[in-house]
């Protein structure tokens, strides 16, 4: 007698959490949404990219660590196919700087592509520039006529004009899914669902 009682427990425990537990794996696959392969598209790693200076970033006001916005001055594409249009923002960063000063010297600078902004997705950007203000003449002067005055003329700062015209490249392969809203990047493997161009 006890043990067909101890066999009806077993059953209805069965029945209970049986149930559940499908129910888990049922809503577990349900959060797990692969993107279509076409969808998918891969920015490959050492595709060109020229970008504008949005405003100027000159030592004078320019430390190491600041970051600056570019744009995109072409569109990027895939297969003819526009990826990234003309005018997504982009960002680099000042890695070291210089300000001019006394006796006509010249500031230096020096600054690096950071990554492309579209979307949620950062596609990580390489390329560097430098650059160096132009001495001024007149200090030497002031120095033969008049001794000490040179120490108080300034030379020119190094900068990046706004509208300077910048050109890097994609860092690395970068795979993105264009059905999501906004763009998102996806993982190397559901990037391998990418059909051949």
């Amino acid at each position: 007698m006890l043990a067909i009682v101890l066999a009806n427990l077993s059953v209805c425990v069965e029945a209970q959490t049986t149930p559940s537990d499908a129910a888990l794996t049922v809503a577990g696959s349900d959060q797990i949404t692969a993107p279509s392969p076409q969808s998918l598209v891969t920015i490959k790693r050492d595709t060109p990219v020229e970008l504008m200076a949005y405003s100027e970033v000159s030592t004078a006001d320019s430390a190491p660590g600041k970051r600056f916005k570019l744009l995109l001055n072409q569109p990027i594409t895939v297969a003819g196919k526009i990826i990234a249009p003309k005018g997504s923002l982009a960002y680099g960063m000042v890695t070291a700087a210089e300000d001019s000063g006394g006796l006509g010297k010249s500031g230096r600078m020096t600054a690096k592509l950071l990554y492309l902004k579209l979307g949620d997705a950062e596609i990580p950007l390489e390329g560097e520039t430098s650059d160096k203000g132009t001495g001024a003449g007149s200090a030497g002067l002031a120095i033969l006529f008049t001794g000490w005055a040179g120490f108080f003329h300034r030379g020119n700062n190094a900068k990046i004009k706004a509208g300077k015209i910048l050109t890097g490249f994609i860092a690395e392969d970068v795979s993105l899914d264009l059905s999501s809203a906004p763009i998102k990047r996806v993982s190397a493997l559901q990037a391998t669902q990418v059909p051949q161009q």
